[in-house]
């Protein structure tokens, strides 16, 4: 026997001993391993909660502006220069009170030069009429034929209708006089003086703005599922009912819908400036817990309800989540785990479980 052949029949008996060795220690180990107790999981203090029904109510918030409820800007129809301001800006005034004189030295000056012009007229007509009736009564004694008497009769018309055109331009007039006066719209305030004394007042152009005192809220927001936003719902500022939804405008400005807030109590800040106000959208009565009491798993909503000494996950939805409540259906019976979400997936592996009192949430 050769050398190389001892050292390999050496080496496949090394090679079937560690085989046999091992596989002894390996079924030693499995049986080691069988005999172990099962671990039990150790005791956990989990606090609870019981169900309670009530109201919660749903409210979105939103930054609005303060404007006024009714505001207007004053312009003269007639041109001319201001005479008068009348007014001082936040002044109180009242409907029909005169705010701004402008002069009416032009228009009056027309109105006398129309007045001159209708007397010169009048005069003419009297005399046409005299040549009138006495061509009548030629005509009937034969001194005058028809033909010269009819036109004598259509020159006292066109007079007696050019007197008319007259008197017509000077009632224009008369009436534009009114506009040189502007007038309180309605009763409120002055906002703002633009033009004053010896300024030239422009057809269109704004002398003074005025609002009625009142107030009103402008808040945009995107149509979503989420902002139902309606008219009459109640409007809060902090803890406070402030008014309600007036209208929802029919035009929107860059995708964004606006709505008009009626107030109910006065609002203590200028118009111009804004401030936070929150809209109940929805208002429900149901089952309320915290909002540490649900557990997310794939296979849905869940809260952890203690009975007969275990926990057991019981299928829920999530009605309204208002702050850190939430509404749930249906309503669980009996004692409710609050807690962290691993924590509360967790309670069902625990053979003891020992709870904190429940307490109403």
């Amino acid at each position: 026997m050769t050398k190389k052949k001892i050292v390999l029949i050496v080496s496949l008996i090394a090679v079937a001993v560690l085989l046999l060795k091992g596989k002894s220690l390996l079924k030693e180990r499995q049986e080691q391993v069988a005999s172990q107790p099962i671990p039990v999981a150790d005791a956990v203090t989990v606090p609870v909660v019981t169900p309670k029904q009530g109201v919660m109510n749903q409210e979105i918030s939103f930054l609005a502006q303060i404007l006024s409820d009714k505001g207007i800007k004053l312009s003269t129809k007639i041109p001319g220069y201001i005479e008068h301001v009348l007014v001082k800006e936040t002044q109180v005034v009242k409907k029909g009170d005169v705010l701004v004189h402008i002069d009416e030295t032009e228009l009056r000056s027309n109105i006398d030069a129309l007045k001159a012009t209708l007397l010169a007229q009048q005069n003419d007509i009297a005399l046409a009429l005299s040549i009138y009736n006495r061509n009548i009564k030629l005509y009937r004694i034969g001194g005058l034929s028809k033909e010269q008497l009819e036109v004598s009769r259509v020159s006292l018309k066109m007079k007696q209708s050019v007197a008319e055109n007259t008197k017509q331009k000077i009632a224009q007039l008369e009436h534009q006089l009114t506009y040189l006066k502007i007038v309180a719209p309605f009763d409120g305030s002055i906002d703002a003086i633009f033009m004053h004394e010896g300024d030239l007042a422009a057809t269109g152009k704004p002398i003074l703005s005025m609002s009625n005192g009142q107030k009103k809220l402008l808040f945009s927001y995107a149509p979503t599922e989420k902002n139902r936003i309606q008219k009459g719902q109640m409007v809060v500022s902090k803890e406070d009912k402030i008014g309600e939804i007036r209208a929802i405008y029919t035009t929107s400005s860059n995708g964004l819908i606006t709505a008009e807030v009626a107030l109910d109590r006065p609002v203590g800040l200028p118009v111009g400036s804004s401030m936070q106000i929150r809209v109940l959208t929805q208002s429900q009565t149901g089952c309320i817990l915290p909002d540490t009491t649900v557990v997310h798993k794939k296979e849905g909503t869940f809260v952890m309800v203690y009975k007969e000494g275990k926990f057991s996950p019981f299928p829920v939805t999530v009605k309204m989540h208002e702050g850190n409540r939430i509404m749930v259906a249906p309503c669980p019976e009996g004692e409710v785990a609050s807690a962290s979400e691993v924590k509360l997936a967790s309670l069902p592996a625990y053979e003891k479980v020992n709870i904190v009192g429940a307490k109403d949430e």
